[in-house]
């Protein structure tokens, strides 16, 4: 299999460890990533917000780049698949591609008719190919809580291929590299991300609730699949511990470096030395 990847602006930046182990992983699974030729950046929430034809436009950009490469597209950060998915289905939608297709010609692009799908890297990994056999070192003894947020599953009309309520993609990517999943029930509430700046208070209350549960529940990480999830939980951790006066120490990876680990890779390989909270504790767990 062979996909358009594209990594989107965090990867590049302050979620590098995502993008290795990513290409790492994959390669190691026998999929061919081609990165998308002269990608950039999706909008996120924030260009929709300002004009809703112009932030759709610029995540169709990169999907109308995929059509010219003619091939489906992959998406690694749930943030960028998300937005990156709804742009491929209003191209679909008659009036909504007038309008995007009017800005983007304005970029010197055209449109073409040219199929192609958007994909995450969960839902390859969980619904295309099956890990299990690849598993050369099980995480016996590991405990982790898998966090889905608010883009990686929903809504259900743009996404479809695990539950938008109960989603159970991670868990089941996670049992089958050998970890023990813990029952984590805000799997899917909020992290207070997109509030961080404006409402800083409110946000970091969000944060503490879901370190809090998993802390509660012993697990010995949070695994998800979000660099904005993750800039909440692990990057602003140690400014929740001073503020509140707690100790957490509770390192956050990506689902790419867990199913890396399982597979055999080098911590370095996978980028664990890049985390701020440092991962010693869960490569000690699974040495």
């Amino acid at each position: 299999m062979k996909y358009s990847y594209y990594p989107g602006c965090s990867l590049h930046s302050s979620a590098k460890e995502f993008d290795i182990s990513t290409k790492v992983v994959m390669k190691e699974l026998e999929i061919e990533l081609e990165e998308l030729q002269d990608w950039s950046c999706c909008g996120g929430s924030i260009a929709g917000g300002v004009d809703h034809n112009i932030g759709m436009a610029l995540a169709a950009r990169n999907v109308v780049l995929a059509q010219n490469q003619n091939q489906d597209l992959l998406a690694a950060c749930s943030g960028c698949y998300n937005k990156s998915a709804k742009a491929a289905q209003a191209l679909e939608n008659e009036q909504e591609r007038a309008k995007i297709t009017s800005i983007l010609t304005d970029m010197g692009m055209s449109v073409s008719n040219q199929k192609i799908k958007v994909r995450n890297v969960v839902d390859v990994l969980v619904n295309d190919l099956d890990i299990a056999p690849k598993i050369k070192k099980p995480l016996t003894g590991l405990k982790v809580a898998c966090y889905y947020g608010c883009l990686l599953t929903r809504p259900a009309d743009i996404t479809g291929w695990d539950s938008p309520v109960f989603p159970m993609s991670l868990d089941k990517l996670a049992q089958k590299c050998g970890a023990e999943v813990v029952d984590f029930r805000s799997k899917t509430k909020c992290c207070g991300g997109p509030i961080l700046v404006p409402q800083e208070e409110v946000a970091f209350e969000m944060t503490k609730k879901l370190l809090d549960e998993a802390k509660s529940l012993g697990a010995d990480c949070i695994i998800l699949a979000c660099p904005l999830c993750s800039n909440n939980l692990e990057l602003r951790q140690p400014d929740i511990e001073k503020k509140y006066n707690v100790n957490y120490n509770l390192p956050i990876l990506y689902i790419t470096e867990l199913i890396g680990l399982a597979l055999g890779i080098k911590p370095r390989k996978l980028g664990l030395d890049k985390h701020l909270v440092s991962t010693k504790p869960v490569l000690a767990k699974v040495s």
